[in-house]
């Protein structure tokens, strides 16, 4: 249920609201406001009616933001809140992703765009005849760079470089970037022709978001970094208008049963350890897939082919 207040309109300098409405994906009469803020910033968190589709209602200077950045390089989650810096373990994504790519990654030429740590690369290494890490912050690609030294290429941007990629992956970065459709633009310009895109982005129709609307879940998982919360419709339509091909999104359960439960009893992050004696493998795969029957999973991932020139 959205919060009862008057709309906030983003204006014309919203490079996201601004996308949005152009592929009909938002319009002034249909955005609502969902949240009066993110967790760390009093950003208020809008969503659009027809679409889902769910955006800040301004983009914070995210230059000067990374550029300050200092959390991040733990073997901790790190979530920086307005109360404070909450400390969690980190859900196990890395086997899951490399599953996932597996098939793509053998012999690849790949580029893992939003590095971060650089944990997908050490594992990517012995996969792919070649491994790109792109990483918008000085200090984690320094981290990388004294762990794996020159088996890696490191870039701050894919601006002047010159190989070409059968495999771009971007897990939980797109949501990050202001201009989505010129990054999509210039991955696809770096990808070879039959090269495949795969992108994991977090989904504005999450269960606890559009069923149980939490609002110690509101205040959690809304951030000042993330612009856009997308839905399978919203990320279908900017890779197309991005000139992809083959898309396929689907949707994906980062999250399982017990992280649901701990949230419902006691409004709070970390059931997926606190609660993990209540669920088991078996239930959290019949309840990720009843999930994404419904299209509430936590998560999308999508993946295109970068097609001809």
């Amino acid at each position: 249920m959205s919060v009862k207040t008057a709309s906030i309109i983003p204006d014309e300098s919203h490079i996201v609201f601004r996308q949005l409405c152009k592929l009909g994906l938002a319009e002034a009469s249909s955005v609502e406001l969902l949240w009066p803020r993110t967790r760390d910033a009093e950003i208020p968190v809008l969503r659009d009616r027809k679409s889902g589709v769910i955006l800040l209602a301004s983009i914070p200077d995210l230059d000067s933001h990374y550029d300050e950045k200092v959390i991040g390089k733990s073997a901790s989650a790190e979530v920086a809140t307005r109360s404070g810096l909450l400390r969690l373990k980190r859900n196990d994504d890395l086997e899951r992703r490399l599953s996932q790519t597996s098939t793509l990654l053998q012999g690849a030429d790949l580029c893992d765009f939003g590095t971060g740590q650089g944990q997908f690369l050490d594992e990517a290494l012995e996969r792919c005849r070649s491994v790109t890490g792109v990483e918008i912050r000085d200090d984690l690609r320094s981290m990388i760079c004294d762990r794996l030294g020159g088996e890696v290429s490191l870039l701050r941007s894919l601006a002047g470089r010159t190989a070409q990629f059968d495999l771009v992956t971007l897990f939980h970065v797109l949501e990050h970037i202001p201009d989505q459709l010129e990054t999509l633009r210039e991955i696809r310009s770096a990808l070879r022709p039959d090269g495949t895109i795969f992108v994991e982005v977090p989904h504005a129709r999450d269960f606890l978001i559009a069923e149980m609307q939490l609002p110690d879940f509101y205040d959690f998982t809304f951030w000042s970094e993330h612009l856009v919360l997308h839905t399978k419709q919203s990320l279908t339509a900017f890779l197309q208008e991005a000139g992809y091909t083959d898309i396929r999104v689907k949707g994906f359960q980062r999250y399982g049963f017990a992280n649901h439960l701990h949230w419902i009893r006691h409004h709070r992050p970390g059931g997926h350890e606190a609660f993990r004696h209540l669920s088991s493998a078996d239930m959290d795969a019949a309840y990720c897939a009843h999930l994404e029957s419904l299209d509430r999973t936590d998560t999308l991932i999508a993946t295109a082919t970068a097609g001809p020139a």
